[in-house]
């Protein structure tokens, strides 16, 4: 085993099968990988397919650091604790020897291990029935997107692995593919994903309706904006409505129907959010967000403490224990996909009725066309502060700063501050990768 986890951490391309499983690669000799994985039957299948959501639980993924980077990357949180990898975070100083890089940028690879065993070996399996089998692949399919959108979204060019490696020598080979040939494996993992599935509901695993939502913001992400609209169109169209009360989202247990894909953590499989912003005080709120809400905004109140002396405390994640799900898509999300769509057309009126449920749910006023905001960049403007004070904490804001241009502006850094490092132990076993540009 130890063998085999050390040629994971160094080549976590190579990355052949279901988390929790005791041998899932042997490596007799050195220079050849087998895969164990029991993808036999139909039991293996799903199985698989458990490890492969179970992959998004990781503290290197979206049960942490992910999320945490989203924020403290940006505007929104500050390093107060004795994580190095936070710090490097919170000055815009990534190294590639960064250990939540390192550790984020294996789990993305893992995932996608995971669904490549599956997309290559489902097909074959004779016990399944054909609904079932198109629902796994489907899955998975939806799963390789998400990855790799988060991978293009941080670190622009990277690796397209699509297939099982068999040999530490074809790993080595790996190269970085150009940013539109990423999104063009997104693209078509969603389009087979949207094909495949027919469940519109679920919101543990991915649906129909999970996939939509994927799209809506892939496309948002490209300047897609008619994409974008008719996507987050089609997802309200599915009945999903927003929580009542902002906090109904981030309790234990929650089930809303603003929910479109969650995570399921509970007191076994935990999320790091509340214990690192209330008991190791890893990181804080900072008073810039806190001043960006409005003094009514239930948001707020929610989300961030205010002590006597002025101390900030982050609290959206009310356990420190980690038993609220995560959000990976949800409807207050689509909505603000949709408003900058439309914006984006020159649709102000509309786009200022998609954002404004937001506003009310928060308790409060909606904006008016002409008098809160006029023009077309007025309402962008809008929509982006929305999008910050909505999905602070949910690792948004950062992505959001990169995608529209205004990371280097608003932070006050430089552009080669912007791509992620690739991890310097990727490179040691990879020589053929490129590093993004250092300052």
């Amino acid at each position: 085993m130890m063998r085999r986890a050390a040629l994971f951490l160094a080549v976590p391309v190579l990355a052949l099968a279901v988390a929790g499983c005791d041998s899932v690669l042997d490596v007799e000799p050195p220079s050849q990988l087998t895969s164990t994985i029991a993808i036999e039957d139909a039991n293996g299948a799903r199985n698989a397919l458990r490890g492969a959501y179970s992959a998004l639980q990781s503290g290197s993924y979206y049960g942490g650091d992910l999320v945490f980077f989203g924020d403290l990357l940006a505007d929104n949180t500050t390093h107060t604790g004795t994580f190095t990898s936070f710090a490097e975070a919170d000055a815009n100083t990534l190294l590639a020897t960064n250990g939540s890089v390192e550790g984020l940028y294996e789990s993305l690879y893992f995932g996608i291990g995971i669904t490549n065993q599956i997309l290559q070996r489902v097909p074959a399996l004779d016990d399944l029935g054909e609904t079932e089998k198109n629902e796994i692949l489907g899955e998975a399919h939806f799963l390789r997107a998400l990855h790799y959108h988060n991978l293009v979204k941080l670190w622009g060019p990277v690796p397209i692995v699509t297939t099982t490696l068999s040999s530490v020598e074809e790993a080595s080979q790996v190269t970085r593919s150009p940013v539109d040939a990423v999104y063009a494996q997104v693209l078509s993992d969603l389009q087979e994903a949207e094909r495949l599935i027919t469940d519109a509901d679920q919101t543990k695993q991915a649906s129909l309706g999970a996939v939509k939502a994927l799209l809506a913001r892939v496309h948002l992400y490209r300047g897609e904006w008619t994409l974008a609209e008719q996507q987050a169109d089609e997802v309200i169209a599915m009945g999903y409505r927003l929580a009542d009360a902002y906090g109904d989202l981030f309790t234990p247990d929650a089930e809303t129907p603003e929910a479109i894909f969650s995570l399921d953590f509970n007191t076994q499989d935990f999320n790091n959010f509340g214990y690192y912003f209330e008991v190791r005080r890893e990181v804080r709120p900072t008073p810039d967000l806190y001043d960006a809400y409005e003094n009514e905004d239930a948001r707020r109140a929610w989300s961030i403490e205010q002590s006597s002396t002025g101390r900030l405390t982050g609290t959206k994640y009310p356990t420190t224990t980690g038993e609220e799900d995560l959000h990976v898509l949800r409807l207050g999300e689509v909505l603000l996909i949709r408003a900058e769509a439309l914006a984006r057309q020159g649709r102000l009126a509309d786009a200022v009725d998609a954002y404004n449920a937001l506003r009310v749910r928060a308790g409060l006023a909606p904006h008016v066309l002409g008098v809160d905001v006029s023009t077309p960049q007025d309402v962008l403007a809008a929509i982006w502060h929305e999008r910050r004070l909505e999905l602070a904490f949910e690792g948004d804001r950062w992505p959001d700063l990169v995608r529209t241009g205004r990371a280097t502006d608003v932070l006050g850094i430089r552009e080669c501050q912007v791509p992620f490092p690739i991890p310097q132990r990727e490179l040691n076993v990879a020589p053929n990768l490129e590093q993004n540009p250092s300052c």
